[in-house]
């Protein structure tokens, strides 16, 4: 990780073409650019953030790619972060450890906002990030809601299919076939259905 030594209008520039800062005025995005030493560009592969890790720093990612993987499952990809996401606002908010890893997947430059640099900001700039925090995290919540309602139906279909599947298989049983002859009326039903 190297920080970014990159000229404030350069990084107005930047953060002004950012969809999380949409929202902000003209006068908070400059603000955020005026910060000292936010900016920090990881190498591909390198760690932004690591599993367990007690700092609670916010960030957003500027330009890039990052993943999300966890310590139990290192080689799953949870998610693909691109230009503009914001990650680390529960353990910012609720001062927990981080539950995920975020490895760059290409070069990222990643605002960093941790406590200090937070409490710089102007009461309505502050108001403004932490708005967005809350949107974010709504609209994570309600992503999951969905996720989880698809898994349970189809988790519903599955266990309804086994239900159906136990059924067939003890009517197979009761009518005294054996393995054989249930397995070759299988074959002969899917060869008559191919031809």
């Amino acid at each position: 990780m190297e920080a970014s030594d990159e000229p404030t209008q350069n990084f107005f520039a930047l953060i002004n073409n950012i969809p999380f800062f949409r929202e902000f005025s003209k006068e908070q995005k400059k603000e955020i650019a005026a910060l000292k030493n936010k900016v920090d560009i990881y190498e591909p592969n390198r760690t932004i953030v690591s599993e367990g890790g007690k700092d609670v720093a916010v960030f957003v990612l500027l330009k890039g790619e990052a993943i999300v993987t966890r310590n139990d499952l290192p080689r799953v990809i949870i998610n693909t972060l691109t230009m503009g996401a914001l990650f680390g606002e529960v353990s910012f908010l609720t001062k927990t450890p981080r539950t995920t890893n975020i490895i760059a997947k290409s070069e990222a430059k990643v605002l960093r906002l941790d406590g200090d640099m937070f409490e710089k900001l102007k009461s309505d700039t502050r108001d403004r990030l932490k708005d967005k925090f809350i949107d974010v995290l709504v609209s994570r919540m309600n992503e999951m809601n969905s996720a989880l309602m698809k898994l349970k139906v189809e988790l519903e279909a599955i266990s309804q299919a086994a239900t159906d599947y136990q059924q067939e298989f003890d009517r197979i049983l009761k009518s005294g076939k054996t393995m054989k002859e249930v397995m070759g009326g299988i074959n002969s039903t899917i060869t008559s259905l191919i031809r």
